[in-house]
């Protein structure tokens, strides 16, 4: 088996090239984005499409649609030529602000990212495919390697950082009534790898845990692991344009396809 990771020195690429080393006489390379080159895919028998400009604070249009839309579109056209299936990330940011994450409500991206990914998973289905297709909404994803994202990362990460330097956590306003699916980077990998190995179609599910924690219970935890006061500040007006009140991957569609699955509870890994 020959796998190529697009993305592969990011927060979820490095991971993912970690996770399938462990695969027995699966041999993996990587690719990172560069305009000048275009990864050749002819020889892989699936490629794991990962790199993105991952910023919802980013509003550079044409930079995020050059290399999250048009770039993954090309990259369907070469791997569907040359018959290398493709697994690709996508974003429960493409919900938008609702209380209905099926992968079959409606969509309703707020900010370039998100439409970015909405687009092309509208895209790649529309086309005709003589490969699988198999697209991954992630929830908030966090784990090894989050530093990568700098000031894109997970606010599990930040508030570690901030606990150890500032010696307190700041947390804005309302946070209990903030939720997110926590979703353990591992339980991805786990993923994406159980798919290649199982499962024959193509389709869009849900990749998130299936519970949802508020910002201020994540926040208190790890505070008290880390022996430190927290702080309450007014939501970011910035934020606000994006701004989404819980995130809950909807697993029915998941569990039809794999089976139900054990995810790692966000509390166990703060406590390891």
């Amino acid at each position: 088996m020959k796998i190529l990771v697009t993305g592969h020195e990011g927060f979820i690429g490095k991971n993912m090239l970690a996770w399938l080393a462990h695969e027995e006489g699966w041999h993996v390379d990587g690719y990172d984005w560069d305009p000048n080159e275009f990864p050749n895919v002819a020889s892989y028998d699936w490629c794991i499409h990962l790199g993105a400009i991952a910023d919802n604070a980013s509003y550079d249009v044409d930079t995020i649609l050059k290399q999250n839309l048009e770039f993954s579109q090309r990259l369907f056209r070469e791997c569907d030529s040359h018959g290398v299936n493709l697994q690709y990330a996508s974003s429960s940011t493409v919900y938008g602000n609702t209380k209905d994450f099926s992968e079959h409500s409606p969509c309703n991206p707020q900010t370039p990212y998100a439409w970015s990914k909405y687009l092309f998973d509208r895209w790649v289905f529309q086309q005709e495919q003589h490969i699988m297709v198999q697209g991954f909404r992630y929830f908030n994803v966090y784990g090894k390697y989050m530093h990568l994202r700098g000031n894109r990362a997970n606010a599990i990460e930040k508030w570690r950082i901030q606990a150890r330097k500032e010696g307190k956590i700041t947390v804005w306003q309302d946070a209990e009534n903030i939720h997110r699916d926590w979703t353990w980077v591992g339980d991805v990998c786990r993923l994406h790898i159980d798919f290649i190995k199982t499962v024959k179609g193509s389709g869009i599910w849900n990749c998130g845990a299936g519970l949802s924690h508020s910002f201020l219970d994540i926040a208190e935890e790890i505070a008290e692991i880390e022996g430190v006061e927290l702080e309450i500040e007014p939501i970011p007006q910035q934020e606000l344009a994006r701004f989404r009140s819980k995130t809950k991957a909807n697993l029915t569609h998941l569990k039809e396809t794999v089976g139900r699955r054990k995810w790692l509870n966000v509390f166990e890994y703060l406590n390891q």
